[in-house]
């Protein structure tokens, strides 16, 4: 077995838009992701030019650290191919980072219609969108790359299969979510599962829920927002548990199980959400810092 271990790190960092500029607009936004594309996979509007081309463009639209990404991710693209990433393994990885970027926008969007309009998402809309922009599925396509294997498409489409996808990349989305509510609160960022579920649960709390209110010492506003963290932890237990119950019930059936690499494959995945969780306990990118005192 072959293991590349940067291929998954590398596909958690890749493609959010990484200026405050890009981050609430979404022109800027897509031009951007579509730019990536364009760049690493070779398709899109301005296809026609070559890849210097575009990069050295790039060069004098963007920062150092945004054109950083287009540089990295077409060569490591170039590298993937080279080590001879199967065809209909690229063909997938290249449709899941497609898929990613574009989440990558649909988020600014809907922060924009937060500004704007004080309009969020609806709970299930988010849920879809966050799966996908949290990373989690690029990073289950790119496992198959570094495991050095290259699974039959009947297998990835199996229901069971599918459904351990999503747990992992939901389990990871929410991790993710709960413990950057804090800071997130502090800054008043609303697009976030606590700060959701309560507009879920009574609609009509959307025009009122008050994250500023809650860091004021609003105890209702506090108690909603506890309550709906306690209620993200048991969703996100509920999914650890049905990742553990999906994989024994895949090993279990002889038709994924006969499979050599099924297991290793399995195994992967849930390590994505293993991981993750390990990794958010000690990453400082989850520490509230506390007020300054003037």
């Amino acid at each position: 077995m072959s293991w590349h271990a940067p291929t998954v790190v590398r596909c958690w960092r890749y493609v959010a838009p990484t200026s405050s500029r890009m981050s609430s607009d979404p022109t800027e936004a897509e031009s951007y992701c579509a730019l990536f594309l364009d760049i690493v996979f070779r398709h899109g509007r301005k296809s026609t030019k070559t890849r210097l081309e575009l990069l050295k463009e790039a060069k004098h639209k963007y920062s150092s650290s945004e054109v950083l990404p287009l540089r990295l991710g077409a060569e490591w693209w170039e590298d993937m191919k080279r080590d001879g990433k199967p065809i209909s393994q690229q063909a997938r990885f290249e449709a899941a980072a497609t898929e990613y970027v574009m989440a990558q926008v649909q988020t600014v969007r809907w922060n924009e219609q937060l500004a704007l309009k004080g309009k969020a998402p609806s709970l299930p809309d988010y849920i879809t969108v966050r799966r996908v922009a949290v990373g989690a599925p690029l990073c289950i396509v790119a496992s198959e790359y570094d495991l050095g294997i290259d699974l039959d498409i009947d297998i990835l489409l199996d229901p069971l299969v599918q459904a351990l996808q999503a747990a992992v990349s939901d389990h990871v989305a929410w991790i993710n979510d709960i413990l950057s509510f804090p800071k997130e609160l502090r800054l008043g960022e609303v697009l976030n599962l606590v700060c959701l579920l309560p507009i879920h649960n009574n609609p009509c709390a959307a025009s009122g829920l008050d994250p500023a209110a809650a860091l004021n010492g609003n105890e209702g506003e506090r108690s909603s927002f506890g309550a709906a963290a306690c209620r993200a932890w048991e969703m996100t237990a509920s999914r650890h548990e049905e990742c553990v119950g999906l994989a024994s019930r895949i090993m279990d059936l002889p038709h994924l199980s006969a499979n050599p690499n099924m297991e290793d494959y399995v195994r992967a995945i849930c390590s994505i959400a293993a991981g993750n969780w390990a990794w958010s306990l000690k990453c400082n990118r989850y520490i509230d810092p506390p007020p300054t005192s003037e």
